[in-house]
């Protein structure tokens, strides 16, 4: 890592701190990041009431319809469902991690929420968009709340992102401060008394 890249990285992370350090819409960013992590519970939840709602439309939907005997593509309908419930229940344990992370100030768990989120965001696209390709060639669509619902849960995990990086930045630049706060302190411990002053309170003491 370059000196320039150290310096434009710590550029901008004084100007996402100087803008939303102290926090926005009345929430600072500890307290948004806690409600972003209740949140994803409550919003994974509905996800996958919904997600089963759809994968039995769908089924029926299947089941009514002549697809062509050329294409074989519905089989993948059910599946694409399966692997998006599966994603929403590994999200529930992520998300409580997240908010323990949160509250013992371990940005670990904060880091591993955010890439979740983004890998979580980018497999529901590709998920919905199979999905919609199958059920075309099956000969009817998916509702059109999935794909409502996919880009609402995007733009609010854009949103909440916002309160989740700026405090992790504020705990990055908190252990900073206190790590040259403790490199400052050190030379003080092991300061050195002069022979002649060591020598002076020898001869106090002898008198």
């Amino acid at each position: 890592m370059t000196v320039f890249s150290v310096f434009q990285a710590a550029s901008i992370r004084g100007k996402v701190l100087g803008v939303f350090g102290r926090g926005f819409c009345d929430m600072t960013p500890k307290i948004g990041s806690v409600v972003a992590g209740a949140y994803m519970i409550l919003m994974t939840n509905m996800y996958m009431i919904f997600e089963v709602g759809h994968l039995n439309r769908s089924m029926s939907l299947l089941e009514r319809v002549e697809p062509d005997p050329t294409l074989t593509i519905g089989w993948v309908i059910p599946y694409c469902y399966y692997v998006a419930i599966a994603l929403a229940l590994i999200t529930f344990p992520i998300a409580i991690f997240f908010i323990y992370s949160i509250y013992h100030r371990d940005t670990t768990g904060i880091f591993i929420y955010l890439g979740w989120v983004g890998f979580y965001d980018i497999s529901n696209c590709v998920i919905i968009t199979l999905t919609s390709m199958a059920a075309k060639t099956a000969g009817f669509s998916i509702h059109s709340l999935e794909w409502v619902g996919l880009v609402m849960r995007i733009v609010l995990d854009c949103f909440w992102a916002i309160y989740i990086i700026t405090y992790a930045l504020l705990v990055i630049e908190d252990r900073q401060t206190s790590q040259r706060t403790r490199r400052n302190r050190r030379p003080a411990r092991h300061a050195t008394i002069p022979s002649g002053c060591r020598l002076g309170v020898r001869e106090r003491r002898i008198e």
